[in-house]
């Protein structure tokens, strides 16, 4: 009796060493070396190839004097595959309150007209992006459109909307040159139209009237390859002057005595 006890207390035993060392070993992070360790990588299977490496686009522009372009400025010239923060256009115009409205609604009681301007701004900015579209931009999104505080005209039913896009510019198909080779410049590009003058009519004539601005600027004589549009910037009041400014940006060759070097350091931020 006394034998068949011994007996069963090792197999107990056994049992437990062995369940406490499965725990132990899948417990092993990844890596961590155990007794079948060979045995286990003999049976994963094969690794894929290795990929060939991505050239990775230059990721710095020289300026005219020779320093470094800020990289939020290099980000909205070179990265046109998506929206950069750097890369927008500025809208403020007027809104009838009215036209905030959807079916149906009626206008609130005065001292809630700035509420609701403040909600239905978004509404302000459609048909935008249309008319960047078809004159400059490929793609086109809202970034944010808000009522300007205290705009509000209860006697008019009036408010004035601040309106942030973003953009990518269309390509007309031409590589970049390289980089390494030529300084960015930059330059604005301005305009004020008289009430009644051609792009005076609405908010989206205004901004075609900044777009055509901002490609004649790019068709100038001086300006040198790859122009670009940065930033627009516009203001639509009816009855006021409106005034229009595009910045821009294109490629010159390095000046004569100028050696392309890659930087040492990062290009700031900002």
């Amino acid at each position: 009796m006394l034998r068949i006890l011994v007996v069963l207390g090792v197999l107990l035993m056994a049992v437990g060493f062995g369940a406490a060392g499965w725990q132990y070993y899948q417990g092993l992070t990844p890596g961590e070396a155990t007794p079948d360790a060979a045995t286990v990588a003999e049976d994963d299977p094969a690794e894929p190839p290795p990929q060939p490496a991505v050239e990775l686009r230059q990721t710095w522009l020289i300026s005219p004097t020779g320093g470094l372009i800020a990289q939020d400025q290099v980000r909205s010239y070179l990265v046109q595959s998506r929206f950069v923060p750097g890369r927008r256009v500025f809208l403020t115009r007027s809104v009838r309150l009215a036209d905030l409205l959807a079916d149906g609604e009626k206008l609130p009681d005065a001292p809630y007209l700035q509420v609701l301007a403040d909600i239905r701004a978004p509404k302000a900015a459609e048909g935008l992006c249309a008319t960047l579209t078809s004159g400059l931009a490929e793609d086109c999104a809202l970034k944010s459109a808000v009522a300007v505080e205290n705009s509000v005209d209860p006697v008019a039913g009036t408010a004035l909307v601040a309106i942030e896009l973003v953009f990518r510019e269309r390509s007309d198909g031409s590589d970049l040159p390289d980089l390494a080779a030529h300084v960015l410049q930059s330059e604005s590009v301005s305009t004020q139209l008289e009430p009644g003058a051609p792009g005076t009519e609405s908010a989206e004539a205004a901004l075609a009237t900044a777009v055509d601005l901002a490609r004649s600027g790019c068709a100038a004589e001086h300006v040198g390859q790859a122009c670009r549009v940065q930033t627009i910037i516009t203001e639509w009041l009816p009855g006021q002057p409106t005034g229009i400014r595009a910045d821009i940006s294109w490629l010159d060759p390095l000046p004569a005595g100028v050696f392309p070097a890659p930087p040492l350091e990062p290009a700031p931020e900002g």
